[in-house]
């Protein structure tokens, strides 16, 4: 299960990349197996996940390897606590972070956005890898697909990591959109 989960999260780690989601070292990705949860090294290239960018935790509990993981754990981990989703992305898609400085609410106009993700939300802007930014984003992935965090990018969760991906994308699409208008 582990192997096949990497698998997944080396694809799309490398489908955010080539879709100019994350830059070279931004954003991380999780996936929950049971009572552990499988994330994404501090620093690692999205774009080349290698089998040692990963690292398997326990959700419940903190460890001397949490030092290891991704930045933001606090916000994968407590999504995990909080919710019932099974994936967590975060990404920083330029278009959506910046419409997040104008909008408290960002409405897609196109018909996949407003078909797939009706209205999203900007949250104010709150330290990264903070305890407010994780309870915060852990409260509002507990009903939504997907969050904004004003000036920092976007968090993504559901039952698969493509999906919460394919979130971001849609996204990042219809923000394009409006800001042409």
């Amino acid at each position: 299960m582990v192997y096949y989960q990497m698998r997944k999260l080396q694809l799309i780690g490398r489908l955010l990349f080539e879709e100019g989601l994350v830059d070279a070292r931004a954003g991380n990705l999780s996936v929950r197996i049971g009572d552990k949860m499988l994330i994404t090294r501090r620093g690692s290239f999205l774009g080349d996940l290698k089998d040692h960018d990963f690292i398997l935790l326990d959700i419940k509990r903190e460890s001397l390897l949490d030092e290891r993981a991704s930045s933001e754990l606090v916000v994968h981990r407590e999504v995990y606590l909080k919710t019932q989703k099974r994936a967590v992305v975060h990404a920083h898609p330029v278009s959506a972070v910046k419409l997040s400085f104008e909008k408290d609410l960002i409405v897609p106009k196109d018909s996949e956005g407003k078909e797939l993700l009706g209205s999203v939300r900007v949250l104010k802007e709150l330290p990264s890898g903070s305890y407010q930014l994780a309870q915060a984003v852990a409260e509002t992935l507990a009903g939504e697909k997907l969050v904004v965090v004003r000036g920092h990018g976007v968090f993504s969760a559901d039952t698969d990591v493509f999906y919460a991906y394919s979130h971001i994308s849609v996204l990042e699409h219809s923000c394009k959109i409006l800001l042409d208008e």
